[in-house]
């Protein structure tokens, strides 16, 4: 029986308005907090493309103390609030209805005593000015408004299925990295992948149990609403990485979801899986201008992922599809390869061939290089480690000592190699390679609308190993492959892997390896796309992109 439908979810963030103390701190500014119009307009025409369902999260604004959310949505039935704001919500409109009564009751009782009355500050208060001048009992409080709004949202934490749920927490906006010490989260309720409003674009794996085939997913939603931050430090990078958009959950069963993060322009354009909605206009495939792929290490590929990657490349028709790490290097691996028993287990199960491994990474280079040129595409092969590990086995003279691949060897090292060319060179002597391949020395950048896509990342700052966090430093926006898991750090994304999970080596260790690709789309758009049990996408989306060609 299942218990949740085939459904899709939309989850953003709206924040807080400015209150009436940070307008008198810092000067009255209606943007703060306000509704992104053309954004909320596009996501209702998303969901009713896709059928599906929003949420609108309600998160706070500068200061913990405004939780109130503008007008616009106060009628809305498609809000959420967090337990702790709803509650102090209620508090603060007692409170206000409290002093405001007070106000009133005096001013009723000076009038019965004729009195001198203020008449012209009396219909102010009334009103209450939109400019944050005081009333003569220091109001508003809260509310610019002279109606005290009864909203009563429903709470954060819904279950969209049996591995996924929404969690309410007071994660202030401000804070450089709001997945910080939230891992645990994903823990509860027998493990789940966990979606926090906020107006960042964050998303990180999160590993579960013995090298488990999926870690748990924790990721945030991008905005809805302008961003609302004061002045200082905290407030200048947080409005820097204020990002307009949504979370996007397709569930497909009672257990697998299709989880991603959507961004948007702040005209309220975006795409999601190639597909742009723009106010004003249908739906429409929109060009991809390049493909970052997860880590091939083609001789341990996952059939069902590499069938995921070429349907990708299919539907999205991408100019050029980066690769990395086309070889394994699982008959030359300098690191295994003074172990006599591994060896002895690669020969009896025919793996210990660097000619056959090369020929066989050619050919699923080849492949996609055929596919590509359907559409005038171009791949690139980028310099990447374990395709650099044939140059280190041959400098380092190990092949002295292997029987099975001297004489490839002495073949290669006839090529006239350097570290840039060693790969190029191996794997052509065994291949004829398409002309719309490329392959990148050390050091060669490729870059579209900003982004760097060129390194494959495992090499970080100053010789340190790489990682997405030294990366992003060095980068700013960079998209990489090499760790094997898929992470949306701000402007920085590193892409998964495409082998079968785990890996030898990974065995009986915790692991945060899933499946995922990257894409950059004309305008500058760029979106981490997960990759589940060799899905990455619902059957209505594929068909329109498979029917609508570039």
């Amino acid at each position: 029986m299942v218990k949740y439908e085939h459904k899709t979810y939309v989850i953003t963030a709206a924040q807080g308005i400015q209150s009436p103390y940070s307008a008198k701190m810092y000067g009255r500014d209606e943007t703060k907090g306000s509704p992104n119009i053309p954004l909320i307009k596009n996501i209702e025409r998303y969901v009713e493309f896709n059928k599906g369902e929003i949420q609108i999260h309600s998160v706070v604004g500068a200061s913990v103390n405004e939780i109130e959310l503008d007008s616009f949505f106060h009628s809305r039935n498609d809000v959420y609030i967090e337990k702790d704001s709803k509650s102090r919500n209620e508090q603060n409109r007692k409170k206000e209805e409290a002093k405001r009564k007070s106000y009133y009751d005096k001013v009723e009782k000076r009038k019965a005593k004729e009195d001198e009355y203020d008449t012209k500050k009396q219909d102010e208060c009334k009103t209450f000015p939109v400019d944050g001048s005081d009333c003569p009992f220091n109001a508003p409080m809260h509310y610019f408004w002279e109606k005290i709004p009864k909203t009563d949202w429903p709470l954060i934490g819904e279950r969209l299925n049996t591995n996924v749920k929404t969690l309410g927490i007071p994660v202030r906006p401000q804070n450089k990295n709001p997945l910080s010490s939230k891992d645990t989260f994903t823990k509860d309720n027998g493990g789940n992948s966990v979606i926090i409003a906020s107006p960042k674009k964050m998303m990180r794996p999160v590993a579960q149990g013995q090298s488990g085939e999926y870690p748990h997913l924790l990721l945030t939603t991008g905005a809805c609403t302008h961003p609302n931050y004061n002045f200082g430090d905290l407030g200048f990078m947080a409005k820097r990485d204020h990002t307009y958009g949504f979370a996007v959950v397709d569930v497909l069963d009672d257990k697998i979801h299709l989880t991603r993060i959507v961004s948007a322009q702040k005209n309220g354009t975006f795409v999601d899986l190639g597909i742009k909605y723009q106010e004003g206009k249908e739906p429409e495939k929109v060009k991809t201008v390049a493909l970052v792929v997860g880590d091939s290490h083609f001789a341990e590929i996952n059939p069902k992922v590499d069938k995921a990657n070429v349907q990708m490349m299919q539907a999205l028709e991408p100019k050029h599809t980066h690769l990395n790490d086309i070889f394994a290097a699982l008959s030359i691996n300098i690191h295994e390869v003074d172990d006599p028993i591994r060896r002895n287990r690669m020969k009896k199960a025919h793996t210990n061939s660097l000619e056959e491994e090369l020929y066989f990474a050619g050919k699923y280079l080849t492949r996609n290089a055929k596919i590509a040129g359907e559409w005038g595409g171009e791949i690139v092969v980028n310099f990447s480690n374990h395709d650099d590990m044939i140059y280190r086995w041959l400098a380092t003279e190990k092949y002295r000592t292997d029987d099975e691949n001297r004489l490839v060897a002495w073949k290669i090292l006839a090529q006239d190699i350097n570290r840039g060319n060693c790969f190029e060179k191996s794997i052509k002597l065994f291949n004829d390679i398409p002309k719309n391949v490329t392959f990148l020395k050390p050091g060669e950048d490729r870059q579209y609308w900003g982004y760097l896509c060129s390194a494959h990342g495992h090499q970080g700052t100053n010789g340190a190993r790489g990682n997405l966090k030294n990366l992003e430093k060095a980068y700013d926006k960079i998209i990489c492959g090499h760790v094997h898991q898929l992470e949306i750090l701000r402007n920085a994304i590193s892409v998964g892997t495409s082998t079968k999970i785990p890996l030898e080596y990974q065995i009986g260790n915790p692991s945060t390896s899933m499946s995922g690709n990257a894409a950059i789309y004309e305008g500058g758009i760029v979106q981490a796309i997960p990759i589940i049990k060799g899905l990455f996408a619902k059957a209505k989306t594929l068909e329109f992109l498979m029917r609508n060609k570039i």
